[in-house]
């Protein structure tokens, strides 16, 4: 018998259908992948499943007893608890107090039990990942950590159905390895557990069986066991669509750029309108370099050369300086020492503003907190850096902005029913486009990205790639860092590996390979 039954859900926002009679069946002991294109449903399905959404109709059941939907505790008392793609803290509490929030201990009387909650906390935390400041504000941890204390809280509940809504995006390999074993464990002693993720190898490594929306609709269902026949599953995905870009990521994987280059060169051609276009393309020259650069503890001495019109990557474990390095080159982050070249001449790198006057623009890595006015249009966040960075805004035409915003638009293949729908309705593929896109009214000379697909499908990674690749090909550069080492090798000209704080190995033609990046992040010699 199932323990967690949903049949027939149907969700609809406005004239939207988020979820199409869509039934699911999670078994006790089972690990269920739900996958899907982004803005499939599969958060809204997942939403509702833990209580937090109200479908339209269908019914829910728990051990073959109905289960009141949209009723959060309800479902909790149940024991059914989501851990969130992007984490519910609260910032200025410790890490501690977060882990138990809105499901404290108490002791006698039913005052609060703090010290068993702390032992507690740091017990589950430490499952994930060793050396925790507990009395930290949850608000100060790095993207990473605070997805780790979101799924510390929902396993704080030691619950029958556990729901993880992209829980590895934000996360480094060895953190991901620790979850996974958890996760295995839950199972074993009998937890039900649905699993929502865009990689693959996550998928194959831990479900016993997957299931597949698109479109709001459930498209397909099959066993794994041990070995995920990811053709199907992506045409399942995206129909015939999906089928040809499988083709085209698992060509990437064995790192032929030559289809992706070209798909690239065209959307470039199709782009000549835009700044970037007027450009020169020269790869032999020096975009930008830097020489000794050290910010805080975690860049203590970093040395490369970005070469215009390619696309370098940045690979290391979480926390070794990564993040660091994009943010000092944006502004971001205060210099202690080194110097920065851009276009051969010395710069000296001041605040955000004065580098995206140069041409240097970031998109981060952390899209709602720092990236999107999610409560704005589609058409408000496309235009900020076009309005903002106008020296005379009283003479920007409107008409001016509505054809930038649709060239955007069509340009990044941004799905949205209109332009002045709110942001926060699109999926998060189309959320990370709109980021991208509005610095394509910039002249933009380097392109700094942290993580750009984070929690985003293979077909807009590969959408988003592509406008990368465009902007290259157009004359820019591009430094990537991204946490799947992978997809690093996939899209990039170069690699650059990062171990505690310093360039420990430069890698590039047959020495990028997965052997010399492994050897490469723990510090060892890539020779």
């Amino acid at each position: 018998m199932p323990l967690l039954t949903a049949n027939g859900i149907t969700r609809r926002y406005g004239g939207v259908v988020a979820l199409d009679n869509v039934s699911i069946e999670v078994n006790a002991g089972e690990v269920l992948g739900l996958l899907g294109a982004n803005g499939s449903g599969k958060s809204t399905l997942s939403s509702i499943l833990a209580g937090d959404n109200r479908p339209d109709a269908g019914t829910l059941s728990l051990d073959s007893r109905p289960l009141a939907p949209g009723e959060p505790r309800a479902a909790r008392v149940a024991g059914i608890a989501i851990a969130h793609q992007h984490p519910g803290l609260a910032p200025d509490l410790p890490v501690w107090e977060n882990v138990f929030l809105g499901a404290e201990m108490c002791g006698r009387a039913r005052f609060l039990n703090c010290t068993a909650a702390r032992q507690r906390a740091a017990q589950l935390l430490s499952s994930l990942r060793a050396g925790w400041d507990l009395d930290m504000p949850a608000g100060r941890l790095s993207v990473a950590d605070q997805q780790l204390v979101e799924i510390a809280k929902a396993l704080a509940l030691e619950p029958r159905v556990l729901i993880f809504d992209e829980p590895t995006a934000a996360l480094a390999a060895a953190e991901v390895d620790s979850l996974m074993r958890v996760i295995r464990a839950l199972a074993a002693r009998g937890t039900a557990i649905v699993f929502i993720s865009h990689r693959m190898a996550e998928i194959q490594a831990l479900c016993d069986r997957v299931m597949v929306l698109c479109n709001g609709r459930h498209a397909g269902e099959l066993r794994v066991q041990g070995k995920l026949d990811e053709a199907r599953v992506l045409a399942w995905m995206g129909g015939s669509a999906g089928a040809d870009r499988h083709g085209e990521n698992a060509a990437g994987r064995q790192h032929s750029q030559a289809g992706s280059r070209m798909n690239a060169a065209s959307a470039a051609s199709a782009a000549s309108t835009a700044s970037t276009a007027s450009v020169a393309h020269d790869s032999g020259r020096i975009a930008l370099s830097a020489r000794g650069l050290r910010a805080g503890a975690r860049l203590r001495g970093v040395d490369f050369e970005l070469r215009q019109g390619e696309i370098l990557g940045v690979a290391g474990l979480q926390g070794h300086g990564q993040e660091e390095l994009l943010d000092a080159l944006a502004g971001y982050r205060k210099l202690d020492g080194g110097v920065v070249t851009l276009d051969g001449a010395p710069i000296a790198v001041r605040s955000p503003r004065q580098m995206i006057d140069a041409g240097v623009c970031l998109v981060p890595n952390d899209r709602h907190r720092q990236g999107l006015w999610l409560d704005h249009s589609v058409e408000f966040n496309l235009a900020q850096v076009a309005t903002n960075f106008q020296r005379q805004p009283w003479r920007l035409r409107a008409a001016s902005i509505r054809h930038f915003v649709d060239f955007a638009v069509k340009r990044l293949q941004i799905k949205t029913s209109d332009a002045r729908q709110p942001v926060r309705a699109l999926s998060g593929g189309n959320q990370q486009k709109v980021v991208i896109g509005r610095w394509l009214d910039r002249q933009i000379k380097v392109l700094l990205l942290s993580d750009p697909t984070k929690g985003v499908d293979v077909i807009a990674r590969k959408e988003i790639y592509e406008a990368i690749g465009a902007l290259t090909e157009a004359g820019a550069a591009a430094i990537v860092y991204a946490s799947d080492t992978d997809e690093l090798l996939a899209v990039c000209d170069r690699l650059i590996v990062m171990y505690e704080g310093r360039v420990v190995a430069q890698l590039e033609g047959p020495d990028m390979n997965e052997a010399r990046v492994t050897s490469a992040l723990f510090g060892r010699s890539a020779a």
